[in-house]
This record gives C-alpha cells, sequence and structure tokens, in this order.
C-alpha cells in the first residue's frame, strides 16, 4: 500500500467441503458428512473447539499476573462468549439476528378493534384470526349457518357474486341439496309473477259458461270475446317469459365483471384499476425516493475508496450508480422469502413507508459491499493496480503525458469502448474509457 495502489479481488466464498479431516487427525468412511462439515468449519472463530481454545489462551493472560491483562482477558471473555452465544442462535450472527428482527417487523397486521399491528403483536393477532378462519371452515363444512354470522354487511355484494357459482357446483355434486335450495325460491318468485296471475285468469276466462238466454247472436260475440281474452292473457304470459330470457342473458355470468346499472356505481374493473393506480401513487411517492436514496447513500460510502483515484465525472458516476443499484436488486431478486414479502406489501393498499423501507434497507445491504467489489474489479481493477509511471517532458508531439493514461496512435474502434462515459474534457482531449478496463488517449502521430 506504500505506493497507493488497490488490488480488489472478489470476496471468495469456501463451498466445498473438503476432504481433510477436522483436525484430530482421524475419519472413517461412515464419519465423511461430520469430516466435511467439521473441515468446512475449521477457520470459524466460534466453533467449539476455537473457543475453547480462545479460552484457554485467555486464561493464560488472566494467570499471567499483569492485573491489567486479566481485566482485559475477562473482558474478551465475556464478548467472546455473547458473540457464541449469538452464532449459536444464528449462524450469520448479528447481521443475520437484523435480517430476522426486519423481518418479523415487516410483518403487519390490521385488527377491527386495535388497528394496524406490527411484529409480534401482528404475528400474535394472525394466529388468532387464523384460529377463527378454522372455526369458520369447520361450520361452513358442517353446513351451520352461524358461519355466516361472522361476515359483516361488506360480504353481502361478494356473496352475491357468488352465489351462482355456488349452486352450480352444488348442483352438480348433491342435485337433491340443489332443489332444497332453489325449489322453494323458484316457486315463491312464480306465485308472485305475471307468468301465474294471468295462467289463473285465463283459467277462470275459460271455465266461464255463456248465460242460457243468450240469444244465438250475443253467443257468437260472448264466445268471441271470451277468446279475446284468452289470448291477451296468453301474450302476457309469453311477454313475462320474454322478459325473463333477456334479463337472465344481460347478467353477468360467474367470474366475470359486472355491468352498470344505471346508479352511477363504478364497474368492478374499474374500481380495481383505480385500486391499483393509488396503490402505485402511493408506493411510488412514499417508499420508492427513500429506497433510492438508501442506494445513493450507500453508494456513496462504498465507492469513497476508490473515488479519489478514479476521480470520475458526474455522467460516468450516475451510469456507474445506477449498475450498482440494478445489480444490488438483480441479487435481492434471487431471495424467494424477501420477493414473496415484497410481493405481499404490493398488494397491500396502504403498507406502511417505514416498515417496507427498514426491510428492504437490510436486504440490500446484505449484497452492497460483495457488488461494489464486483463492479470496480470489472471496470477499474487494471488502473487502480497500475503503478504511477516517472513523467516524461512531452510525448514527442507536445502533449503532456497523463497518469492512468496510455497514449495511442490508433483511434479506438466504435464500440470498444462506451461513448457515454466520456467527459466534455476528455471527448476535447482524446481520452478514451475502453470496455477491457484500460484509458487511452489518441495521440495523432
Amino acid at each position: 500500500m506504500a505506493d497507493g495502489s488497490l488490488v480488489l479481488e472478489p470476496l471468495e466464498t469456501d463451498v466445498d467441503g473438503g476432504q481433510q479431516d477436522g483436525g484430530d487427525g482421524e475419519q472413517s468412511t461412515d464419519s465423511q458428512g461430520l469430516a466435511g462439515s467439521q473441515q468446512q468449519h475449521q477457520d470459524d472463530p466460534y466453533s467449539s473447539k476455537a473457543s475453547r481454545e480462545y479460552s484457554a489462551w485467555l486464561k493464560s493472560l488472566r494467570d499471567s499476573g499483569d492485573p491489567v491483562a486479566a481485566k482485559f482477558a475477562r473482558l474478551a471473555k465475556d464478548n467472546h462468549g455473547a458473540q457464541f452465544a449469538l452464532r449459536q442462535l444464528d449462524p450469520k450472527g448479528i447481521d443475520g439476528v437484523r435480517e430476522r428482527y426486519a423481518l418479523m417487523d415487516s410483518v403487519i397486521h390490521t385488527d377491527p378493534e386495535r388497528g394496524e399491528l406490527h411484529g409480534a403483536e401482528a404475528i400474535a393477532a394472525m394466529q388468532d384470526a387464523v384460529r377463527e378462519y378454522a372455526e369458520i371452515d369447520e361450520l361452513l363444512a358442517q353446513g351451520d349457518p352461524k358461519a355466516l354470522e361472522s361476515l359483516g354487511d361488506d360480504f353481502n355484494a361478494g356473496l352475491a357474486k357468488l352465489a351462482p357459482t355456488i349452486l352450480d357446483r352444488i348442483k352438480g355434486s348433491d342435485p337433491e341439496g340443489y332443489a332444497a335450495a332453489v325449489l322453494p325460491h323458484f316457486v315463491d318468485a312464480l306465485s308472485k309473477s305475471e307468468l301465474v296471475s294471468n295462467f289463473n285468469a285465463m283459467v277462470d276466462v275459460l271455465e266461464e259458461k255463456p248465460p242460457s238466454w243468450l240469444t244465438e247472436q250475443q253467443k257468437t260475440a260472448w264466445a268471441a270475446d271470451q277468446q279475446r281474452k284468452v289470448v291477451q292473457l296468453a301474450a302476457g304470459m309469453g311477454t313475462w317469459l320474454n322478459a325473463q330470457a333477456r334479463k337472465a342473458q344481460e347478467l353477468p355470468k360467474p367470474g366475470e365483471p359486472g355491468k352498470q346499472n344505471g346508479t352511477g356505481k363504478q364497474f368492478p374493473n374499474e374500481e380495481q384499476t383505480w385500486r391499483k393506480e393509488q396503490q402505485e401513487s402511493h408506493w411510488n411517492t412514499n417508499i420508492t425516493p427513500k429506497l433510492d436514496a438508501h442506494a445513493a447513500a450507500r453508494f456513496n460510502e462504498l465507492f469513497r475508496p476508490y473515488a479519489t483515484r478514479l476521480k470520475l465525472d458526474p455522467p460516468t458516476a450516475k451510469a456507474l450508480m445506477g449498475e450498482f443499484s440494478k445489480r444490488v436488486a438483480g441479487q435481492a431478486a434471487k431471495d424467494k422469502a424477501y420477493i414473496g414479502q415484497i410481493g405481499r406489501y404490493r398488494a397491500m393498499r396502504n403498507p406502511d413507508p417505514a416498515t417496507v423501507v427498514n426491510y428492504a434497507k437490510v436486504n440490500f445491504d446484505k449484497h452492497a459491499k460483495s457488488v461494489m467489489e464486483a463492479l470496480v474489479n470489472e471496470r477499474y481493477k487494471p488502473f487502480l493496480n497500475a503503478k504511477a509511471r516517472p513523467a516524461a517532458p512531452t510525448n514527442g508531439n507536445g502533449a503532456p503525458p497523463v497518469r492512468g493514461v496510455q497514449d495511442v496512435s490508433t483511434k479506438p474502434a466504435d464500440g470498444t469502448y462506451d461513448p457515454r462515459a466520456r467527459s466534455l474534457d476528455e471527448i476535447h482531449a482524446k481520452i478514451f474509457h475502453l470496455n477491457n478496463g484500460k484509458t487511452v488517449r489518441w495521440v495523432r502521430g
């Protein structure tokens, strides 16, 4: 580090169980799995073996007779003991505890009486709700009408929409139950309809007999009037039946969006669109800006050690920050639990911004450092590893040399560099940042 250079290497993760023994020099065929586990954790400072060795070393400090060494040995032992207990609770230590706490704190449940609950309270309330749902399910399975008592008036519209589907299901599985459910309502509706009233009136007309005192000419007129009444009543029956058929065709089928009923009420699909827009507005206004601000702050913090040497112009630094955020998001997307929880937040109408942002920050910070190291290695490692060359008076044609920039006599070909990464001064100086990480200056021969 005396020459000011930085050697950046991607973080390495040992995923190989290894073939070495766990340190005791013995390993049987039947214990290969155990030995592999021991090999994987042999360098863990909080393993049982390492902790015993560390405790023995601390004991030697306490017994050394130096009161200062004994004092700090006791403090070190207490700290190590706390860390050991923490690692037993979660292998990732404090980072794992933070992640679990953020996940638990991200749980939100709205209780009708207590309002919005978070964390442990929300989980307990959800467990109570699940027990209530199980009781309702049992009542539904038994056909007990009490199952509907827990459903308020807000469910009436939804139950009405589900009724046709429920009846179709019962019709196929239990015809007698279907008849028992439908027939009483069917008979009651018919008894109050124009179909039955016209039919009864038609029967009364047909049962009428012409008076015996009518003349033949009057009897003919009476019969014609009777026929006219019968036809009129039959037409009324047909009109009623046709009206019901048209109404049945106009009704939405189960699962289809409802239609405008003249009351001014929104269509269900329009209401869903409106709610979705409200959710997006809440997310984009109260959550996304805070997440972007945290990503920018983490980028500035992690990039600070390289900023002095790289001296990126604002457009290049902004593009690098965008790539940084994109790659961190890509790593986070591989975590199914995280993505599932974010999906649940997105499905909520108005999720608490502080809870969502805190949960997302923990996951973002988990990947930020490794992504930054990989990104800087990929783009700027050759330049950062290069040692400063002695300055020369000129390069042969009057242009002074630039540290970290290689002079070339041929202009770099299109596609070998990113033109958007060049500042205005670099364009005038004919400096190019190549895709392979080199920075060159085109000097005409």
